[in-house]
């Protein structure tokens, strides 16, 4: 997604500097999280692992040699179906392989939509591979897949598409919420996980890639163990370090790393790309998934109509100075949102989702009232936005604006999602006396 997604330019540059032998031999990946930080990442090391048919071939079934990447299993994994699919293996058996995987609880979050550039956001179950006490995960894995193979009516290369999924092989090695010192220099062989030390105990005079992702959740033991391998690489190494949080890594392994900043994708970009996804109403999803490719794709399956009409009924009661109806609305769409299996987290995110549309109805309430040829981006027709800013002051809207960002803030520390939504409405609804002050 990288060429698609404005990292393409960062990739050639890379690319280049390698071909002139420039290439430093670590490099820190940092920006926001979900814009394909990664992605650029590994396809970097493709370029300098992968330098013939049998080592693409290696490189692509994760049984590479001199290739490692550490990530975090508990995020999902993006799979574009072009990836999997072949003259003999088309979209539609791939989709009755996907089924057959929920139904057996492998995976979760196959996207409804069709088409060979589709992304999946594929939520592995861990326990599938996870080694157990003295059984390498490799030997895990394959009596799951015994298993997943005597099941009945079992699609056609369903086995297949489990492993290129799930199989770490020699270069693909998960963790856990933590990255801990036994994958930067424990005694992994392959068998059990691959450390980076092993992989630059390979003799080898090309090169060697080990990518970090999520590199600030390594543990203090394995950061502090990782920064030795950064003082003194063999050569022909290329470390890279991906995070959203570059504060959060020891001060001394950001100086020993050449900086390498990304940038959101404008949502012009991200509405562009979801274009290729077949997903309805791009523009409105571009915008709620706030600069992250990987919201984005999360927000896909969003009832986009359900939360227009919603908006624009929230929007007229703030507008008429209806405090009672809009802290109903409130409980409404808290109780519409609730997934009691998503937890406190599933409450936070529904809450921040609701904020998020909301912020974008005042901004463009507030746009309407300063320059009105400006199109509304909160999914509103531009007939409803404009007479409904015309009944406030642009101070107004742009003072509820304000005050959803700091709803938005408080949700983050910890608030009540449903107490500060209705904060913000007690707090910030202008009561219908004194209409446009």
């Amino acid at each position: 997604m990288s060429e698609i997604l404005r990292h393409g330019r960062i990739l050639e540059r890379l690319q280049s500097a390698a071909r002139a032998d420039r290439l430093p031999h670590a490099l820190l990946f940092s920006g926001p999280d979900g814009i394909g930080k990664r992605t650029v990442a590994e396809a970097l090391a493709r370029e300098l692992v992968a330098t013939d048919e049998e080592d693409r071939e290696r490189f692509s079934h994760g049984v590479h040699e001199r290739y490692v990447v550490y990530s975090d299993l508990e995020k999902a994994l993006p799979v574009r179906r072009r990836d999997l699919v072949s003259a003999e293996f088309d979209e539609d058996a791939l989709l009755d392989a996907y089924g057959h995987l929920q139904a057996q609880d492998w995976i979760r979050g196959v996207y409804p939509g069709r088409g060979a550039d589709v992304v999946d956001l594929l939520e592995r179950n861990p326990e599938r591979f996870l080694g157990r006490k003295g059984i390498p995960f490799a030997d895990v894995l394959e009596r799951e897949l015994a298993a997943l193979d005597r099941t009945k009516k079992m699609p056609r290369g369903t086995t297949d598409v489990a492993r290129r999924l799930f199989s770490a092989g020699t270069s693909r090695v998960p963790y856990r919420r933590t990255l801990g010192i036994d994958l930067v220099n424990g005694r992994g062989d392959g068998s059990y996980f691959r450390s980076v030390e092993s992989l630059l105990r390979t003799s080898s005079t090309r090169w060697r890639v080990a990518i970090l992702d999520d590199a600030d959740r390594m543990t203090d033991e394995a950061a502090n163990a990782f920064l030795k391998t950064l003082e003194e690489p063999p050569p022909n190494t290329l470390l890279v370090l991906v995070t959203s949080k570059p504060l959060s890594l020891l001060a001394t392994t950001v100086s020993r790393c050449a900086p390498v900043v990304f940038e959101s994708p404008t949502a012009t970009e991200i509405a562009a790309f979801l274009g290729t996804q077949g997903v309805p109403d791009p523009a409105l999803l571009a915008a709620l998934a706030d600069g992250s490719v990987r919201r984005a794709l999360e927000l896909r399956t969003l009832d986009l109509p359900s939360r227009r009409a919603a908006l624009e009924e929230v929007l007229r009661a703030v507008a008429a100075g209806e405090l009672a109806a809009s802290l109903e609305w409130v409980g409404r769409q808290v109780a519409a949102g609730m997934d009691p299996s998503a937890g406190r987290d599933g409450e936070r995110a529904n809450a921040r989702l609701i904020l998020e549309h909301l912020a974008l109805g005042f901004r463009d309430l507030v746009l309407a009232g300063v320059v009105p040829a400006v199109a509304p981006v909160s999914g509103l027709a531009p007939e409803v936005v404009r007479p409904l800013s015309a009944t406030r002051s642009v101070n107004v809207w742009n003072r509820l604006f304000d005050r959803t960002e700091r709803a938005l803030a408080d949700v983050d520390a910890s608030v009540e999602p449903r107490l500060a939504l209705e904060a913000l409405f007690v707090e910030a609804v202008p009561e219908r006396e004194g209409a446009r002050a």
